[in-house]
């Protein structure tokens, strides 16, 4: 709920993303807007950079 009125009244951009899977799954809705997919895409990114990063140092 507080999502949904941050989104209205103050106008913010929530992301969406499925952790815990191998790779990252966007959220995305149809009635989305570019800022809310960009957001979603880039958290997403980040997410699995980050698995990456962790995967190689405990690899060695």
């Amino acid at each position: 709920m507080l999502a949904k009125n941050l989104t209205f009244l103050a106008h913010a951009a929530a992301a969406g993303n499925v952790l815990g899977a191998r790779v990252p799954n966007v959220l995305a809705s149809r009635a989305d807007s570019v800022r809310t997919r960009l957001a979603s895409y880039a958290i997403a990114s980040l997410y699995a950079a980050t698995r990456r990063q962790a995967f190689t140092v405990t690899a060695i």
